[in-house]
């Protein structure tokens, strides 16, 4: 690379482009839960560092962040946390035939690749005035609860929602992606040779993990915009009735 390794700012995430690395890693913050209580933040010792200079230590009710020894959360402790290229990818089709009926089938999948969900990041916050989801009624809200989802504070002054492996989720999947059925029905007659009835339908199931509307998605051709979920409208479910006259 000849202007070496560099970061590039997409959706409030961070993309690192690295020499020996993938292209479009996912470049953040690591988390190891919520501080369940005040006492547990205060022996933990982490303080965030303001842009002023000055430190905060963390609360109760405040994500835990991996830090790197200094017991300071600043852009040093920022690693690698997800890569959106799958180890393997790729289309599975097969035709079942029985006399005049044939089924013919195309399923798609994707495994290893990561995911940020950014809409999530949004919907999830707890700092702003956007509707939220439902996972947010698991958020802290008292001292001692044990919980993965940090208070909601306006503003978010202590960075809890800042990219890290929160928004980062598995988008492996697999689908059916057409299903079609026909069924030829012989004529002897001398202008009409055969007729074919079908039906296709697609999106019917797709197995994932992935939190997400869809986990089948392209947010720009770009290398550096792979894995990323800007919520898109999703796949839907469609289905067609056809027929074929041979003449």
């Amino acid at each position: 690379m000849p202007d070496g390794d560099y970061l590039t700012p997409i959706l409030g995430g961070m993309v690192m482009t690295a020499v020996g690395h993938p292209a479009g890693l996912f470049y953040g913050y690591k988390t190891n839960g919520v501080f369940a209580s005040s006492e547990e933040a205060q022996q933990s010792g982490l303080r965030k560092l303001n842009n002023n200079g000055t430190l905060t230590p963390y609360g109760a009710g405040d994500v835990i962040f991996v830090d790197n020894g200094d017991k300071v959360i600043d852009y040093r402790d920022m690693q690698i946390i997800g890569d959106p290229n799958p180890d393997f990818y790729g289309t599975v089709s097969s035709r079942w035939k029985v006399k005049k009926l044939t089924i013919d089938a195309l399923f798609t999948y994707s495994y290893g690749n990561d995911v940020y969900n950014f809409l999530r990041s949004q919907l999830e916050s707890g700092s702003n005035f956007y509707n939220q989801t439902v996972a947010m009624t698991n958020r802290w809200t008292t001292e001692g609860q044990k919980t993965n989802m940090p208070r909601a504070v306006y503003h978010d002054p202590m960075g809890n929602n800042v990219f890290s492996d929160r928004w980062i989720e598995d988008g492996s999947y697999f689908r059916l992606k057409t299903l079609t059925v026909s069924y030829g029905i012989p004529l002897n007659s001398i202008f009409i040779q055969g007729i074919t009835v079908w039906a296709s339908a697609d999106n019917l199931f797709t197995l994932t993990k992935y939190l997400g509307s869809d986990p089948e998605f392209s947010m720009n051709n770009g290398v550096l915009f792979q894995g990323i979920d800007a919520g898109l409208m999703p796949q839907s479910r469609s289905f067609f009735l056809g027929v074929k006259i041979n003449l």
